[in-house]
């Protein structure tokens, strides 16, 4: 569209450039004319009332075609602003719904299977109730980017469980879990290690939770929605 108004205003002022030279050639012609005889002066008041006239419709075309040019170059600004607009609009969109990948200070929890198990007992193992867990902690401490492993958490991750595998956007995956997000590191670590919270917890049955703050991490970006096949939007 960009280029459509600058080829279209290019035009405009190549039409405006000739008026102007047939403008000067007729006012030069006009000085160059020779001498006329007294006996045809009239014909010569003719001539003038006829260049007078012709310069006017000159004059007029240019300030006609000068309006347009402003007009257009006047439409051409907005054109860009409303593109502009829907370009950030669109950049927003793509952030929220975590199709870009994002850096930023934060916290990882690392999270294993207990090293031992006592004897007769079912061993202690990270579960995808355990990440829900701890990735919801997250959400409502205020981080704004959130992957486990090499996966992005958005507002479609599903998590699951097989066997010993967690399932994240369809995704196995295996221990152990780091669980990386981005935001104020303090108040990340602050809400997961609070006492009595769900890290306890999770350390008193035998897990391996470590957490760490960072000032620089870094989430991948999501593969995206997949398709929709039964959902419709509403007309």
């Amino acid at each position: 569209m960009k280029d459509l108004w600058r080829i279209f205003a290019a035009f405009v002022l190549m039409a405006l450039g000739f008026l102007v030279v047939i403008q000067a050639r007729a006012g030069r012609s006009l000085g160059e004319q020779p001498e006329v005889p007294t006996r045809n002066i009239y014909a010569m008041a003719t001539l003038l009332r006829e260049a007078r006239q012709a310069r006017t419709a000159l004059e007029a075309e240019v300030a006609r075609l000068r309006h347009e040019v402003e007009a257009y170059q006047r439409t051409a600004g907005q054109g860009q602003s409303v593109t502009a607009a829907m370009s950030a609009e669109l950049e927003r969109l793509r952030l929220a719904l975590g199709l870009k990948a994002m850096e930023g200070p934060g916290v990882t929890v690392a999270m294993k299977d207990a090293p031992t198990r006592p004897a007769g007992a079912n061993p202690a193992v990270v579960t995808y109730q355990d990440i829900v867990g701890v990735v919801n902690e997250l959400w409502a401490a205020g981080a704004e980017a959130v992957a486990v492993n090499t996966q992005r958490v958005t507002a479609t991750t599903g998590f699951g469980q097989v066997g010993g595998t967690v399932v994240v956007n369809l995704q196995r995956l295996t221990a152990p879990f780091v669980i990386t997000a981005i935001g104020d590191p303090a108040t990340l670590e602050g809400a997961l290690a609070i006492r009595g919270g769900l890290v306890e917890a999770m350390r008193a049955i035998g897990l391996s939770v470590a957490l760490t703050r960072h000032d620089r991490l870094q989430v991948p970006a999501s593969s995206g929605p997949g398709p929709f096949e039964h959902a419709r939007p509403l007309k």
